[in-house]
């Protein structure tokens, strides 16, 4: 009987600690894989639902940085998928000390940076239209099924590697991640 009443008790707390799911915090739009002069390109907008916990983790003197990798894979029926091609894009996000002034900056693209005074709207001018080359259009052969894979996290930058390690079961992500797949003929 003692053991059901502390594994009850322990049941309870778990319960009661749980943290309700969360809808979706990270939203994708207007993806779009085409031939782009001969090379594969991967072109999605990125929309942070959370804005709030974006603005307190910048508030508290944090560099979040948001990490996108796309992977192209030649599907199987009977094995696992074999990938074909990947590309990763990292942008950085800040506030000044003051607070008010926020900053993206994503080396890869057209506008290296983005600057304003409302989070919202400079997330959605700087990650609204992302685009991704994933290499030479001719990786891919007539006639295959294919899967394209986002993997979308937006992280605390400034996380030292010793807490990271001791605290692996953490998410260190600033909301939760968010994982997309579209599925193709070609």
């Amino acid at each position: 009987m003692h053991r059901h009443a502390a594994l009850l008790f322990f049941l309870t707390l778990f319960l009661c600690l749980a943290v309700p799911a969360a809808g979706q915090s990270i939203a994708l739009s207007n993806l779009v894989l085409d031939n782009h002069e001969g090379r594969i390109t991967v072109r999605f907008g990125v929309d942070i639902k959370d804005v709030d916990a974006v603005k307190a983790a910048l508030a508290d003197g944090q560099t979040l940085v948001l990490d996108c990798r796309a992977t192209l894979s030649l599907k199987r029926d009977y094995a696992w998928n074999r990938s074909v091609a990947k590309a990763g894009l990292k942008s950085t996000f800040t506030s000044s000390p003051e607070g008010g002034l926020y900053e993206i900056g994503i080396p890869a693209m057209r506008h290296e940076r983005y600057r304003g005074r409302d989070a919202a709207l400079v997330m959605k001018e700087a990650w609204g239209d992302i685009s991704m080359d994933l290499g030479a259009w001719s990786l891919l052969g007539r006639g295959n099924e294919y899967a394209l894979t986002l993997d979308i996290h937006l992280l605390r930058q400034n996380v030292p590697t010793w807490v990271k390690g001791t605290l692996f079961f953490w998410d260190f992500d600033t909301v939760p991640a968010g994982k997309f797949q579209l599925d193709f003929s070609y």
